[in-house]
């Protein structure tokens, strides 16, 4: 009888461990709105970022990559990784500009970038390669907002990518949106 209950409370312990693990995002708005308050209970809200990459990873976690920092007037960042919801800092990052500020180059959620725009934008890219294209189950393969190195304003050189593969055709078509939303290109 004992053998018995320790090995159901081993199961459930480990049921219970997987589920907590687990830090695949949903590919749309209430996915990206998740993400967003990961980052902000993660960073903090006055953090400010030059990239965030979002992975799928083709199982049901996704891998998250950013380049992070407390303080927009350094040069220093930090790149972390997040895979079965645990972070990891990876490496530290030197911000190469010229004729501006670093800051000039970063973002913040919630002010300049809208991680729920990029669910929306997701989920646009999605339904426009099945109408116009009939692809058929478009996955997303990653998603990113990031700051170009060359700008001569934030609406210009932030941007987000996103690469979707159609599952029919297995072609990778990669959309670019301007901070606005509005499409900047579609390469396949």
């Amino acid at each position: 009888m004992k053998n018995y209950n320790l090995y159901f409370v081993l199961m459930a312990f480990f049921a219970f461990c997987l589920g907590s693990c687990r830090s695949g995002f949903e590919h749309n708005v209430k996915g990206m709105e998740q993400l967003n308050k990961e980052l902000l209970d993660e960073f903090g809200a006055d953090a400010w970022y030059t990239n965030i990459e979002l992975i799928n990873s083709g199982g049901s976690d996704d891998l998250i990559s950013i380049e992070v920092t407390k303080d927009p007037n350094s040069f220093k960042q930090e790149q972390w990784i997040q895979f079965h919801g645990f972070w990891e800092k990876k490496a530290n990052v030197t911000v190469t500009v010229r004729g501006a500020e670093p800051r000039s180059f970063m973002f913040q959620l919630g002010k300049e970038v809208h991680l729920s725009r990029l669910g929306e934008l997701m989920q646009q890219s999605r339904e426009t390669l099945e109408r116009e294209r009939g692809v058929q189950e478009p996955q997303v393969l990653t998603a990113q907002v990031k700051s170009g190195n060359q700008m001569n304003t934030k609406e210009e050189g932030i941007y987000y990518s996103i690469t979707i593969r159609g599952k029919n055709d297995q072609k990778n078509y990669n959309f670019v949106y301007n901070l606005d939303g509005s499409l900047r290109s579609l390469n396949e």
